[in-house]
């Protein structure tokens, strides 16, 4: 009675230890992107112009206002706000941000 008592047991153990395995793996965070050489501000503020005239989608590279923050990468649709704040609308996520915290856009590659 004993024996089979403890095969229950060590049967229920190992069925839930095996289905609540991946509640313990390890969590993988997306990696830090690599920061680009920022732009010159001339060159961020001509291309700025052009996408909101063309309505083109751009990806951009965007600093955080606070050093605790990492940088963020973003291609989307660039709407003005008036006195160098801008809005990246993508698919699901919208940023607000300052000229200021721009450091890279171009094309999207893809």
């Amino acid at each position: 009675m004993q024996n089979q008592r403890q095969s229950i047991i060590n049967r229920g153990t190992k069925i839930i230890s095996q289905s609540l395995h991946h509640l313990f793996e390890p969590i993988e965070f997306a990696p830090i992107p690599d920061l680009l050489n920022p732009q010159p501000a001339f060159q961020r503020k001509m291309f700025i112009q052009k996408a909101l005239d063309d309505h083109l989608l751009v990806y951009l590279q965007l600093m955080p206002k606070t050093a605790a923050g990492q940088p963020v990468e973003v291609r989307g649709y660039l709407k003005s706000l008036g006195q160098d704040r801008y809005l990246v609308q993508s698919k699901n996520l919208s940023y607000f941000f300052d000229f200021d915290q721009l450091r890279y856009i171009a094309h999207p590659l893809s």
